[in-house]
Order: structure tokens, then C-alpha cells, then sequence
């Protein structure tokens, strides 16, 4: 085999997540309204004009969500709803991430940061249960989507984006100092 042969396309992330399994989906909170009011929202309303999420899709959300959890706020596991069951709804379809290699690979490399062996090295052992990486992304998630919720309600008629550039400030001040 040549070099160009044993070269591996890092965007070609197809035999990846075919490790999941076949229609594997990852998941958001519905036992909490407004994350569940948030997704369905931003699902039927994503092309709609002047949305920060015009034109994306759940995924981007997710991964948002994700970010921000794992910048600054931690991990939060899925709350019971009011019958004292999980409502995990797996409705974003890993398939959609084929589309958006940086984004499986941002969800590998939080995997990896949070599954470190006892000398603070990460380990390859995520890879032996691949939906693990979802798990911990999912918590993640779960962990930043309040926060995302709330950026997004902070707007009004003349700047839609208020929300956004506030908390782009903030963080950029808080890595400054």
C-alpha cells in the first residue's frame, strides 16, 4: 500500500458512527419543558428570517449546547418528569453528524478530556463502548442548554443577536484576565 492509500480522510467520519449502530440517535431532556419547547421550536423554526438558528439544524444546537456545558457550566444528568420517569428523547438522528465532521470530532475530544486515566492522560478505551462519547456529550448538553435557552430569549426588535454578542463578550473577557 502507498502512503496515499494509509492516509485516513479525518472529514470522512461514516465507519465512525456506524460503530453506534444503525439508527442510533442522541438525545436532549423532554422531561424539562423548555428544553423540550426550545428543540421543537428551533425544529420548526429554523429557516425562520433573523434567527440566530436560521437555517441550521438540531445538531448545531446540540453542539452549542454542548460547548457550552463544557466550557462553563458541567455535566447535568436527564431529570424526571413529573411521574418520576427519564423522558430522554433520542430524536436527533447521528447520521446528521456525518455531514458536520468537526462536530463528531469536538464530541470524541470531550469524550476523551473527561475519560483520562489516573495520571491525567486520555485513554483510547471510549472507543471499545462508542456510545459512551454520546452519553457524556449528552450530559454536556444538558448541562449547557439552560444557558443557550436564556441567550436566546435575550433580544429585541432591532438586535436579534443581543443574547449571542453579550455572552461572546463575556467569555472572551473571561479568558482575557
Amino acid at each position: 500500500m502507498s502512503d496515499e492509500e494509509n492516509q485516513i480522510d479525518v472529514r470522512d467520519v461514516s465507519k465512525f458512527l456506524a460503530t453506534f449502530g444503525a439508527g442510533y440517535k442522541v438525545a436532549y431532556d423532554g422531561a424539562r419543558d423548555d428544553v423540550l419547547e426550545f428543540y421543537n421550536k428551533i425544529s420548526g423554526q429554523k429557516a425562520k428570517r433573523g434567527s440566530f438558528f436560521e437555517g441550521k439544524k438540531l445538531t448545531d444546537i446540540f453542539i452549542y449546547a454542548m460547548c457550552l456545558g463544557k466550557f462553563e457550566f458541567g455535566q447535568l444528568d436527564f431529570q424526571k418528569n413529573k411521574e418520576g420517569k427519564l423522558d430522554i428523547r433520542r430524536n436527533i438522528d447521528l447520521e446528521y453528524f456525518s455531514n458536520q465532521p468537526e462536530y463528531v470530532w469536538m464530541m470524541v475530544a470531550v469524550a476523551l478530556d473527561e475519560t483520562k486515566d489516573k495520571d491525567g492522560n486520555p485513554t483510547m478505551d471510549i472507543f471499545k463502548e462508542p456510545k459512551k462519547i454520546t452519553d457524556i456529550c449528552e450530559k454536556y448538553a444538558n448541562g449547557g442548554i439552560g444557558e443557550l435557552i436564556r441567550i436566546a430569549d435575550d433580544f429585541d426588535n432591532n438586535d436579534m443577536f443581543r443574547g449571542y454578542a453579550k455572552k461572546i463578550r463575556e467569555l472572551i473577557e473571561t479568558k482575557s484576565k
